[in-house]
C-alpha cells in the first residue's frame, strides 16, 4: 500500500501544485504594497527570498509578475526548501538567470547562513520583500510555539516587506490526522498552546511583538488562508 502523498512531516508535498493552483495563489496579491511610498531605490535590484518554495513553480510566476509589476527594477528571487528533490527540480525547471534555489532548512542556524551569504553577495542586509506562503504551520508542528516565534523573528529580520499566508487550526488537524494514518505522529501536536486562533496569534506576534504594520489582506483561499503584508 502507497504512502499518502499528503502525509507528510514538513509540508514537502511531491504534487503541491497539483491540489494548489500556483495561478490561483497568484491572483490574490495585491498591485501595491511591495515597495514602500518613498521608494528612491530604481536603480538596485529588488531582491525576494521565497522561503520553501517546493518545486519553483510559483516562484517563477511571482518572479514574472514582479518584472511587470516594477519594470525599473532588476527582480532577483532566492528560494529556498527543506527538501533536496524539490530543489533538484526547481533549478532544473528554473527558467531565469534571476532566480537561484538552494536546499535550506531555515530552522538550523549554520543552514541559515547560505541566506545571509546571498545577501552579502548583494550587499545588502535585508531582502524588499520576503515570502512565507503556507509554512507556518509546518514550522510549529515542528518546533512548538517557541520555534514558530524564532522562526517569525528571524525572517521579519531581514524583510522591508514580511509576506505571511499562515494555515488555519483546521489544517493542522488534517495535516495531523494524515500523518497519524500513516504511521507517524507530530510529537509536538498535543503540547501546542498556539492553536485554534493560530492565525490571530501570529498577527499579533508580528504587530505587538515585532512591532510590524499589516498593509494588505487577501480575500480566503480555497483552504480558507489569507495573504498577509506587514511593513
Amino acid at each position: 500500500m502507497c504512502k499518502d502523498p499528503g502525509a507528510v512531516q514538513f509540508g514537502n508535498f511531491i504534487n503541491y501544485y497539483q491540489f494548489n493552483s500556483a495561478e490561483e495563489r497568484l491572483k490574490l496579491l495585491p498591485t501595491e504594497y511591495w515597495s514602500p511610498d518613498d521608494d528612491k531605490t530604481q536603480n538596485i535590484p529588488y531582491l525576494v527570498l521565497d522561503v520553501g518554495c517546493n518545486s519553483g513553480v510559483f516562484t517563477q510566476l511571482l518572479h514574472k509578475y514582479l518584472c511587470d509589476l516594477l519594470p525599473q527594477r532588476k527582480i532577483l528571487i532566492y528560494g529556498v526548501d527543506i527538501d533536496g528533490a524539490l530543489i533538484k527540480r526547481a533549478k532544473a525547471e528554473n527558467e531565469s538567470d534571476s532566480i537561484s534555489f538552494d536546499c535550506v532548512d531555515v530552522m538550523d542556524n549554520e543552514a541559515f547562513q547560505k541566506i545571509t551569504e546571498y545577501l552579502t553577495r548583494h550587499q545588502r542586509s535585508k531582502f524588499d520583500a520576503v515570502c512565507c506562503f503556507s509554512i507556518t504551520m509546518w514550522i510549529h508542528l515542528n518546533h512548538h510555539d517557541a520555534g514558530l516565534q524564532e522562526f517569525l523573528r528571524k525572517l521579519s529580520s531581514l524583510a522591508e516587506l514580511y509576506v505571511v499566508e499562515p494555515q488555519p487550526w483546521k489544517c493542522y488537524q488534517t495535516a495531523e490526522r494524515r500523518l497519524k494514518k500513516s504511521g507517524e505522529v507530530f510529537p509536538l501536536f498535543l503540547d501546542l498552546k498556539w492553536r485554534s486562533q493560530v492565525e490571530n496569534e501570529i498577527q499579533n506576534y508580528l504587530e505587538d511583538t515585532l512591532q510590524r504594520r499589516k498593509v494588505y489582506e487577501s480575500c480566503p483561499t480555497k483552504w480558507k488562508r489569507k495573504i498577509c503584508f506587514y511593513r
